[in-house]
C-alpha cells in the first residue's frame, strides 16, 4: 500500500475492519443530526462540504467553544452526512448539547482524498509536508469561515479526529498550534521529528492497545518524542481495544470534560517554545536579533527578544543574546552595521527580521527597490555565513491587520515576502514566514477585520500579544534550525 494510494482503505484489512465495526458504522443517524447546518467551501475550484452544529440555546452577546472534528476514512464522500457518525452524532444528543454547549464543525473529505498523505498502517512515520492536502485546506477554510461568521470563542477552539482524522489532527495541530486550546488525536499518528511544533499545546492521545489497522506504535512514538523533550502529553492506550478507541475517548470517562474546559494559553506556548530552544542551544551560543524598530522595541521588557532571552539565559547562563534592532532601518542600513553590531560581537546564530521599512518608506520615495532588497539580503547573509554565524531569515510581517488585500501596501509587502522566501531557499536557510503566520493568525483572531489591535498597536509595531506571538514564531524557527544542524 503506497502512501500516494488514493484509497488507502481499499484493501483486505478494510473489509475486516468494516465487518468488525458494522454495528457502529451502520447505525442510523439520530434525529438530532437535522440540527447540523450545511455549508461548503472551495479549494482549487472543487467544492468541499461541511456541517455545523450550533449550541442548542445561544445567549445574546455570548461566545461559545468550537470543536473541529476530522472523521475517518469510512466517512469520506460528498453526501455531507456520513461524517456525522461517532463524535458529531454523540454531541448532537440532547444530553450532550445541554452538558457541552458548543459549536461542532465537521468537514467532509472526498472519497478519493485524505486529510494527510501518509501510509496509515505503516509503523514508521512520514515527514510532515510543506503544504496541507486540498482536503485539509478545505477544513481550514471551513474553520475560518465559521469563526468569522458565528459567535465562536476564539480562545476555546478545540481539535479532535479519529483514524484518518487522527492523523489529520496531529497534522493540523502541528501547522497551527496557536489556533487551538487543546487537541485530541485518536488512533492516528504524525511526524515525531516535528513534535516541538506542539510546544505548550495541551494534548490527550488515545489509541487501542490491540489496534490492527493503525499500529499503536504510531501514537507511542509521538508521545515518546514529546516526553523526551520534556513536553507534557497525556497518553491513553486502551488495553484489549482494537481500531475503535474513540468509543472510550468520547465516552463518559474519556476526554470530553477536559477538552471542553480548555482555554488557549499563548504565554505557555511561548515559554515552552523558548525552553525547547534554550535546551537545543550550545552553552556559549551567541544569538543576535537583527532588524528595525520592531526588534529594537522587542529588546525592552516584555518584548519578543526579551521573552526569549529570559528563558534562554535562565537555562543557558553562558549564552549571549545580542539585540541589534534600530528604528527605521532597511536592508541597506543593516549592511552598513552588521560587522559592528553582530559579527564583532561573535554571533553564532542570527535572526534577521527586516522588510517593513523597505516597503513602508516607499510611500515617501525612500523605500528599497526590489532588486536592491534581494541582492542586499544575499550579501548580508553571505557576510554572516563567512563569519561563521548561522542565519534564520524572517519575511516581513504586516502593515495593517485587515484581511489580505485590504491593506494599502499588501501587494507590495507580499512581493517582498516572496523575495525573502526566494533568498532563504537559495541560501538554504530555515525561513520564519511571518508574513504567512501573521495572516493565518489574523484569519482566526481578527473576525471584525480590524486594522490594528490584535497583534499590533498601530498596524505595524507589536502590542503585548504580538510580542508573545513573535517570540513563539522566532523561537520555533531558531529551534528548527538547531535541530537541522544538530539532529538528535
Amino acid at each position: 500500500m503506497a502512501p500516494s494510494s488514493p484509497r488507502p482503505h481499499a484493501d483486505g484489512w478494510q473489509i475486516l475492519l468494516a465487518l468488525a465495526l458494522t454495528p457502529l458504522l451502520s447505525t442510523p443517524l439520530t434525529a438530532q443530526s437535522d440540527d447540523f447546518q450545511a455549508g461548503q467551501v472551495k479549494v482549487d475550484g472543487k467544492t468541499f462540504p461541511y456541517r455545523l452544529l450550533a449550541p442548542a440555546k445561544m445567549e445574546e452577546g455570548k461566545r461559545y467553544p468550537l470543536v473541529l472534528f476530522l472523521h475517518g476514512a469510512g466517512e469520506r464522500g460528498e453526501n455531507n452526512s456520513s461524517q456525522l457518525r461517532h463524535f458529531p452524532e454523540r454531541m448532537a444528543s440532547a444530553e450532550y448539547r445541554q452538558k457541552y454547549p458548543c459549536f461542532v464543525l465537521a468537514p467532509q473529505c472526498p472519497e478519493e482524498q485524505t486529510w494527510v498523505e501518509v501510509n496509515w498502517s505503516d509503523k514508521n512515520s512520514t515527514p510532515i509536508s510543506d503544504t496541507p492536502t486540498p482536503s485539509m485546506r478545505a477544513a481550514i477554510l471551513a474553520l475560518q469561515e465559521v469563526v468569522n461568521s458565528q459567535p465562536v470563542d476564539a480562545e476555546r477552539i478545540l481539535l479532535t479526529g479519529l483514524s484518518m482524522g487522527g492523523y489529520g489532527a496531529w497534522d493540523l495541530a502541528m501547522r497551527h498550534a496557536d489556533w487551538f486550546a487543546a487537541a485530541v488525536p485518536i488512533c492516528g499518528g504524525g511526524d515525531e521529528r516535528a513534535i516541538a511544533r506542539l510546544a505548550g499545546l495541551p494534548m490527550q492521545v488515545w489509541h487501542g492497545g490491540s489496534d490492527g489497522v493503525v499500529p499503536p506504535k504510531r501514537s507511542r512514538v509521538m508521545v515518546k518524542a514529546a516526553k523526551e523533550l520534556g513536553m507534557k502529553i497525556d497518553y491513553h492506550e486502551v488495553k484489549g481495544i482494537g481500531h475503535n478507541s474513540w468509543v472510550e475517548a468520547y465516552g463518559d470517562d474519556g476526554c470530553l470534560d477536559w477538552l471542553l474546559a480548555a482555554k488557549r494559553n499563548p504565554g505557555q506556548r511561548q515559554l515552552e517554545s523558548a525552553r525547547l530552544l534554550a535546551q537545543a542551544m550550545k552553552k556559549n551560543e551567541h544569538v543576535a536579533f537583527l532588524g528595525d524598530s520592531i526588534t529594537q522595541a522587542g529588546n525592552a521588557a516584555g518584548g519578543y527578544v526579551d521573552q526569549i532571552r529570559k528563558v534562554a539565559l535562565k537555562m543557558q547562563p553562558e549564552a549571549v543574546v545580542i539585540p541589534a534592532g534600530i528604528s527605521g532601518h532597511k536592508v541597506p542600513d543593516l549592511l552598513k552595521r552588521v560587522q559592528r553590531d553582530v559579527i564583532d560581537k561573535k554571533a553564532t546564530l542570527v535572526f534577521i527580521y527586516i522588510g517593513i521599512n523597505d516597503v513602508w518608506h516607499s510611500q515617501s520615495g525612500n523605500g528599497t527597490p526590489p532588486e536592491q532588497f534581494e541582492s542586499g539580503l544575499h550579501t548580508l547573509i553571505q557576510q554572516l555565513k563567512a563569519s561563521g554565524a548561522d542565519v534564520v531569515l524572517a519575511t516581513p510581517s504586516v502593515i495593517g491587520e485587515k484581511p489580505a488585500g485590504e491593506n494599502s501596501l499588501d501587494k507590495m509587502l507580499a512581493d517582498y515576502a516572496a523575495i525573502s522566501r526566494r533568498v532563504a531557499a537559495k541560501e538554504n536557510l530555515i525561513l520564519c514566514d511571518l508574513s504567512q503566520s501573521f495572516a493565518d493568525h489574523l484569519s482566526i483572531f481578527n473576525p471584525k477585520g480590524l486594522s490594528k489591535g490584535v497583534l499590533t498597536s498601530d498596524g505595524v509595531h507589536l502590542n503585548p500579544a504580538g510580542n508573545t506571538f513573535l517570540a513563539t514564531e522566532a523561537a520555533q524557527a531558531l529551534l528548527r534550525h538547531l535541530n537541522r544542524v544538530n539532529p538528535q
